[in-house]
């Protein structure tokens, strides 16, 4: 391929250790390549997924040393990890990321003072939805009641509940709270099992916009304090799914509310809020394999990586997802496209952060915006 310099996609292996996911599939390489886009990339970015260079070669994958893929005037990436990544790039460029900048001040900062332009993946917003969360967000719901399931067993000190429906047996209770690409697949989840489901929403239009959608059984409900309390009080499995969760959101579930539920219940984080987040009895962000904190009786688990545990699964559904997203951002920062859905992602332009959420935390942090 003889495209123009200004053409060139760079393509780093991730930096997250132990993450084995990547942004460079065939399909993705493919779309590009069709779209007059020539990638560069690292030898061995796929192997992770066990997806080997000569697959990627056949689309028209160059392969390069990090130095000259970090120097393509557009990088793209799964996820950028640290502001150190970012000290790889110079003024002028552009990348692209699931960057989550909102809650890591030292990557605010970097973004703030790195002269290039950043987009963040999961802020790409189109007809009222975030497509690029999607897939992501359905395999973390669906991995909280796999992940709250083994919790409830007495090996881990849980309840002693088995998470699907037995004949002669009571069937589990689930509380989903919220109703977002993470709760919604939850609760999908739990009800294919067999639990009763409830689904606590922010309010009548979210209910009305969720229920053409809920799987039969599941029930939904305004998240109030009553209607909160009385789901919670008899839940053998909670899975907090709440879409945003920032500095300023108020507690969603408090000690007081641990002593009313049963002994041995789970409560399971699975989109885990910055700062204390919206529970705030969860306690830190643990790691895949650490025995889940308990509070007053009832298990948790904070997990915010969910999708980086099957990297194979999450790798095929998020690529197969963002790939004409992908083309689109390259049209945008490359050829100066126009696209309201990708310039909806734009976290930083040449120094400055733009995007209001991530404007808000930097105000926050003390960062010059």
């Amino acid at each position: 391929m003889h495209s123009s310099a200004a053409h060139v996609i760079g393509f780093p292996r991730e930096s997250t250790p132990g993450d084995r996911r990547t942004l460079l599939t065939p399909t993705v390489a493919c779309a590009l390549r069709e779209g007059g886009f020539e990638v560069v990339t690292e030898p061995g970015i796929g192997a992770g997924v066990f997806c080997g260079d000569a697959d990627l070669a056949a689309q028209g994958v160059r392969f390069s040393d990090p130095e000259e893929v970090w120097n393509a005037p557009l990088v793209l990436r799964y996820k950028n990890t640290s502001a150190g990544d970012l000290a790889c790039l110079h003024p002028g460029q552009s990348i692209g990321a699931l960057f989550h900048a909102e809650g890591d001040r030292a990557l605010l900062s970097a973004l703030a003072s790195s002269g290039v332009s950043a987009y963040s993946y999961e802020f790409v917003e189109e007809g009222g939805r975030f497509p690029l969360a999607a897939p992501g967000g359905e395999i973390a719901g669906i991995q909280a009641v796999l992940v709250g399931s083994q919790a409830l067993q007495t090996v881990h000190n849980g309840r002693g509940v088995l998470l699907a429906r037995v004949t002669g047996a009571a069937a589990p209770r689930v509380v989903v709270i919220g109703c977002g690409n993470v709760g919604s697949a939850a609760a999908r989840t739990a009800a294919a099992l067999g639990a009763e489901v409830t689904v606590l929403v922010r309010s009548e239009t979210s209910a009305n916009r969720y229920l053409p959608t809920v799987p039969r059984g599941v029930r939904v409900t305004v998240n109030t304090p009553e209607s909160r309390h009385s789901a919670l009080s008899g839940a053998d499995l909670v899975i907090g799914a709440i879409l945003v969760s920032t500095f300023d959101t108020p507690p969603m579930i408090t000690e007081a509310d641990l002593r009313e539920m049963k002994q041995g219940a789970v409560i399971v984080d699975a989109t885990c809020g910055y700062g204390d987040g919206y529970l705030p009895t969860a306690g830190p962000v643990q790691r895949p394999g650490d025995a889940p904190q308990v509070v007053q009786g009832v298990l948790h688990v904070k997990l915010d990586a969910l999708p980086a545990l099957v990297p194979v699964t999450t790798t095929e559904a998020y690529t197969a997802n963002a790939a004409p997203y992908l083309v689109r951002l390259a049209r945008v920062a490359l050829l100066d496209a126009a696209d309201p859905a990708i310039e909806s992602a734009r976290i930083a332009q040449e120094g400055r952060l733009v995007h209001p959420v991530c404007r808000q935390h930097a105000v926050f942090h003390g960062i010059p915006a």
